[in-house]
């Protein structure tokens, strides 16, 4: 089915017998033979509906010609022409698109395009240059819009020539075409975006301003997908004008063939089409030279996302693991890509790591190999992912600093000698945070956490390590010692199987592959899929919080880095649990906690959301979600946490900077007038005496007692038994498990899991996930003037003197 907008209005006015275009309504020039206002929706969409155009593919380039059997004379007069060709040209890159075309001896044309919107409604609009012979020449506007509320229901709307221009005499009058796309097959959650695309049937009508409904003109057409990459099309109008096609999809181009017949099974035209595009398609049409390695890199600090900031403190940038996690789940769906070398370079946050390996599994479980190389060295975390893969080659480096170390410096007295003191006051003796400004070294119940937590970190990788590649645990101990290891070494330990460079790594992966010594590689982050659903549902939504917790929006904390502002993500969890189409929410936590008033403020808002709205919260923990990083994790219906994760530290904290003697040392005075005799407790220039200290323990014990009570009622226990386990005591992932602080032990894709149970989301219907992740403030808003202030407040932001804090300073050895 066609419609007359931008380039085929040309076609239609010009490039057609005139008495086809004046006398009746007609469809536009097809190119495969079952052209929709609701279905066609690549380049080409541009020529039929504008708000369809760019749809399938991230860019494209189409090329056309046509050869029209015979044409009456334009000027009335008898007699037939000879055939004519029509060449047309037209690109697109995601919603923006150029064009044109040329008709032998009538005229040429030349377009642009622009598209744009949702699955829910999509708009788009052509303008195209008219130019006939003789010179004479017109604007020529269509718009459009696009529907696809459900995968199976494709709903269209045209209007071509909307400015009625007048070209060769005549004023061309706006014609309305009406489009509805069905694909049975998808009515099957199941089969939705496998066998659902395969069959698309259509109904168009095309009615022109100015004539009567019955002169309005329907067209009916289909396309069954024989085979994958092979096509065949068809339509027929109601006049008894027959067109069939048939496509031919390679990944990265198709040629499409087309002709059409009136009543009298006269031929009218032919037309064939090439294709050029991004975004691949799937096909059978495949030549086995075609099969290739995907190649991943997995570096750096992983964290949900991409956060930097700088802090007094240094601490590593985090890189996102979602773009590895994303080339792993393409891998395993592509079937071009028949194995996968991952690139280590000293990856760390083995909670993270501990979520990558069940996608390596998946892969190998579906016969694509997966090899890892190791340039220069390795990290535990390295050899940890590398573990769960078929082969790990390395290159000729030194292995170094493979055991675990924590150092913990203590500065009062530093400070002291500055003229500088830290008050503080917590509650519960493992409550460590900001201690080491104020003791000078490693208070018992500290040095048993530590102590206890690498235990477990060491266990957990050597007993993997040991599983996965039969290694000797004595053996595997003494490479862990913390000593310098020649790879030689390394592989007599049996944590590498062989020693080469990246091309040996590549040609051992091309051989468990069945493919050549020196496959083809590709980047699975920018070789994407073409787009053949419709529209792919989006019931979970997943937000993530990551940074420490503080009040307002976020940004970054001179002394910790990044911060995870309250503002920010209550805005972010009441778009997700108030969007319609979000049937359950996964809150993703990688925080240390902060803030103990923007902990509750979160803590209440998903309480309130949950109570509104009715739908699920599950929670998944990352590395760490500990003290207040815990307190918003409380109210969700489920939570999990990774064997690696940091967690509880259920415990608050009071922290306050005082310059009382440098202001003595330095000779400042300060005369003080107050109303209050505790007053003097807030002021930075005075140091805590014994009544302030005990004020602020006091204080400090009824925050904390609250905390413990959030959490009893959240998790269903009593007081007494998470006050037992509390005491801001940090637990590993299945120490938390066993002290019912967690339900399950599992990461982000075992939480989604459970949310699509509990949102009644079918057992293998293809969803999207709708993510809610840190804002970044647009270019300009960043450069603009008025909000430099802002931004160097945020980036200087200290700990309030006297506020309530919900903070661990979780420890990290990897």
């Amino acid at each position: 089915m066609r419609r007359v907008s931008g380039l085929a209005a040309l076609t239609v006015a010009l490039l057609l017998p005139a008495r086809v275009h004046a006398a009746a309504a007609a469809f536009p020039l097809a190119l495969f033979g079952n052209e929709s206002v609701a279905t066609t929706d690549g380049a080409t969409g541009f020529f039929f509906n504008p708000a369809a155009g760019g749809l399938r593919y991230p860019s494209e380039l189409t090329l056309s010609l046509s050869e029209i059997a015979s044409v009456e004379d334009p000027r009335g007069r008898a007699g037939i022409e000879p055939s004519r060709r029509l060449v047309r040209v037209a690109g697109s890159s995601g919603g923006f698109a150029v064009g044109g075309s040329d008709f032998e001896g009538r005229g040429h044309s030349l377009f642009v395009g622009l598209a744009g919107g949702s699955e829910a409604l999509r708009l788009g609009w052509t303008g195209t240059s008219l130019v006939a012979r003789g010179g004479d020449h017109a604007l020529d506007h269509a718009v459009g819009l696009l529907s696809r509320p459900q995968p199976w229901l494709s709903l269209g709307a045209s209007v071509a020539h909307a400015n009625r221009p007048r070209i060769a005499g005549e004023r061309l009058a706006r014609t309305l075409t009406l489009g509805l796309g069905a694909r049975p097959f998808a009515l099957s959650p199941r089969r939705a975006h496998d066998w659902g695309t395969r069959l698309t049937v259509t109904g168009d009508v095309l009615l022109r301003e100015g004539d009567d409904a019955s002169a309005a003109r329907v067209c009916i057409g289909g396309e069954l997908e024989l085979v994958s990459g092979i096509v065949a099309r068809g339509s027929v109008e109601d006049h008894g004008a027959v067109e069939i096609g048939v496509g031919l999809y390679a990944p990265r181009a198709a040629l499409h063939a087309q002709s059409a017949y009136d009543r009298d099974r006269r031929r009218r035209f032919t037309t064939g089409s090439l294709s050029l595009h991004r975004g691949e398609d799937r096909s059978a049409l495949v030549a086995p030279a075609a099969r290739r390695i995907a190649e991943v890199r997995v570096a750096g600090t992983l964290g949900d996302e991409s956060l930097g900031g700088f802090s007094l403190f240094g601490g590593d940038a985090t890189r996102s693991a979602a773009p590895i996690r994303l080339q792993l789940e393409r891998a395993l769906e592509d079937p071009l890509t028949r194995g996968v070398l991952l690139d280590l370079d000293h990856a760390s946050n083995m909670a993270q790591l501990e979520e990558l390996r069940p996608r390596i599994a998946a892969l190998r479980k579906a016969g694509k190999p997966v090899v890892a190389y190791l340039d220069g060295g390795a990290s535990r975390g390295d050899l940890y992912l590398a573990g769960a893969c078929d082969r790990v080659v390395a290159c000729e480096a030194e292995f170094a600093a493979l055991g675990l170390s924590i150092e913990r410096r203590y500065y009062r007295k530093v400070l002291g000698d500055w003229g500088l003191r830290m008050d503080r006051s917590s509650y519960g003796p493992f409550k460590s945070a900001y201690r080491n400004f104020s003791v000078d070294s490693t208070p018992p119940a500290d040095r048993e956490v530590i102590v206890h937590n690498l235990d477990i970190q060491q266990s957990l990788l050597v007993e993997t390590l040991v599983r996965d590649r039969h290694l000797d645990r004595g053996r595997l101990l003494t490479v862990l010692d913390g000593r310098t290891w020649p790879v030689e070494e390394m592989q007599k330990a049996g944590l590498i199987d062989s020693i080469g460079y990246r091309e040996d790594a590549r040609r051992i992966l091309g051989r468990l592959a069945g493919l050549s010594a020196a496959p083809r590689r590709v980047n699975l982050l920018t070789t994407t899929p073409a787009r053949r659903a419709w529209t792919v549902p989006a019931p979970i939504a997943v937000v993530y919080a990551s940074g420490e917790i503080a009040t307002g929006k976020s940004g970054n904390d001179l002394l910790n880095g990044p911060t995870l502002g309250s503002e920010t993500l209550i805005r972010q969890l009441e778009q997700a649990f108030e969007d319609r189409a979000t049937k359950a929410v996964v809150l993703r936590i990688e925080s240390p906690g902060g803030s103990g008033l923007a902990s509750d403020r979160i803590h209440h808002a998903l309480v309130r959301l949950k109570r509104e709205t009715k739908k699920p919260l599950v929670i998944s923990m990352g590395g760490v979600a500990a003290s207040g990083g815990y307190d918003i994790a409380v109210p969700g219906d489920r939570l999990f946490a990774d064997r690696f994760t940091r967690t509880g530290s259920i415990g608050v904290l009071f922290v306050r900077p005082s310059l009382e003697g440098w202001f003595r040392s330095h000779d400042v005075r300060q005369d003080t007038f107050e109303r209050g005799r505790s007053m003097g407790a807030w002021s930075i220039g005075r140091d805590w005496n014994r009544e302030s200290q005990a004020s602020a323990d006091s204080a400090t014990y009824d925050f904390y007692r609250r905390f413990v009570g959030k959490v009893a009622e959240g998790r269903s226990l009593p007081w007494q038994e998470v006050d037992r386990v509390a005491q801001g005591r940090v637990w590993m992932g299945e120490d938390a498990l066993e002290r019912k602080l967690v339900d399950e032990v599992g990461g982000l894709a075992q939480a989604i899991a459970e949310a699509r149970r509990r949102a009644g989301v079918p057992e293998g219907e293809k969803i999207r996930l709708a993510e809610f992740r840190r804002p970044r403030g647009t270019l300009v808003e960043r450069l603009l003037k008025d909000r430099l202030g802002e931004i160097l407040e945020r980036s200087t932001h200290l700990p309030e003197p006297g506020a309530v804090y919900y903070w661990s300073d979780v420890e990290i050895a990897e």
